[in-house]
């Protein structure tokens, strides 16, 4: 089994960590050792410069992000690589704990490609164990001896429990591990060697249906929209409906308030030439009241001594009724 590791660059790679330091070299093997070695000092010096390693909990949030953006029902795999992982990027970032560190775009896809890698590694462990059809074995005896096995191959402790729990049991990693089944012949035929190692999920073709719910989500989302749609063009109308009908209403009231005024103007104009008539009509009288004060003044004033008899009785009358007039008029005031 050693011998189809050694083809894979990846597992030398995770070999080269458990080289023999120079400073203890073997018996016999100096020379073999100091130019294995000095890739490794390399590779140590480069380690030195990386950041500050992920946690379980980073490693959850970025698994979560992955998960919660790939299989979107709406946008799903309608979106490029770019923008996949500038969401996953803003999904980390949003509901990443205060404690977590700050970790770019590129930071968070190559732990995923880790990730990726080591959970594939450990599918294929799993895959052997259960190809070998234990009997009476449980699901758990079946983990432990995939992971003794993924340790006696790749000669490190799985390490990657929380990731693999999380992506088991989904959907898009499910087709991802069946197209690698189809592509190897069967479920028994899987591998360390067969799972591939530099491919991230999201260039990986899956040759199955979309997500459960996705053509379903789809229709629900258009139906939105088009209810969404006919919901404006509604709102739109009675809108206008109610903005006609203000406006109705206020120029009836604009019609209304200058009927009044021009009515209420009216009624002042007659009012005004009513009492212009009534002063007309009171001056003509205090005019009949003068000339006819002027005539009695005449007629109290006249000497009927100088006159004959009946005259003297004509004005003798005249002058009495003034007299009474005139003590009625007084009678009247008080």
């Amino acid at each position: 089994m050693n011998c189809l590791i050694d083809d894979d660059p990846f597992f030398t790679t995770l070999l080269e960590s458990d080289e023999i330091d120079i400073n203890n070299p073997p018996m016999g093997s100096a020379s073999v050792d100091v130019q294995a070695t000095q890739p490794q000092r390399e590779k140590r010096k480069q380690k030195s410069q990386r950041g500050v390693s992920f946690t379980a909990e980073e490693d959850t949030i970025l698994v979560s992000a992955w998960l919660n953006i790939s299989m979107d029902p709406i946008r799903g795999t309608d979106q490029s690589s770019t923008q996949m992982w500038s969401r996953i990027y803003e999904y980390y970032s949003t509901y990443k704990k205060p404690n977590c560190q700050e970790r770019s775009i590129a930071s968070l896809n190559n732990r995923w490609s880790i990730i990726q890698k080591c959970v594939n590694k450990f599918c294929g462990s799993l895959a052997q164990v259960e190809g070998m059809h234990p009997s009476d074995a449980t699901e758990q005896d079946k983990i432990d001896k995939a992971k003794i096995l993924y340790r006696e191959n790749l000669k490190h402790n799985f390490t990657m429990d929380h990731c693999w729990n999380l992506l088991r049991h989904q959907s898009k990693w499910q087709a991802h591990m069946d197209l690698i089944k189809k592509k190897n012949g069967s479920s028994s035929g899987i591998t360390l060697n067969s799972i591939p190692l530099g491919e991230d999920m999201e260039n990986v073709p899956v040759d199955c249906e979309r997500p459960p719910g996705k053509k379903a989500e789809k229709v629900r989302e258009k139906e939105r929209k088009c209810n969404e749609r006919q919901n404006l063009v509604i709102k739109e109308a009675l809108s206008q409906m109610t903005e006609d009908r203000r406006t109705c209403m206020m120029e009836r009231r604009e019609s209304q308030l200058k009927y009044e005024n021009e009515r209420s103007e009216l009624l002042l104009l007659k009012k005004r030439k009513l009492d212009l008539e009534i002063k007309a009509e009171e001056d003509r009288s205090n005019l009949v009241t003068l000339k006819k004060r002027k005539v009695d003044i005449e007629i109290m004033s006249k000497d009927i001594d100088t006159l004959n008899g009946v005259q003297q009785e004509y004005f003798h009358n005249l002058q009495m009724e003034i007299i009474e007039e005139q003590r009625n008029r007084a009678i009247s005031r008080t």
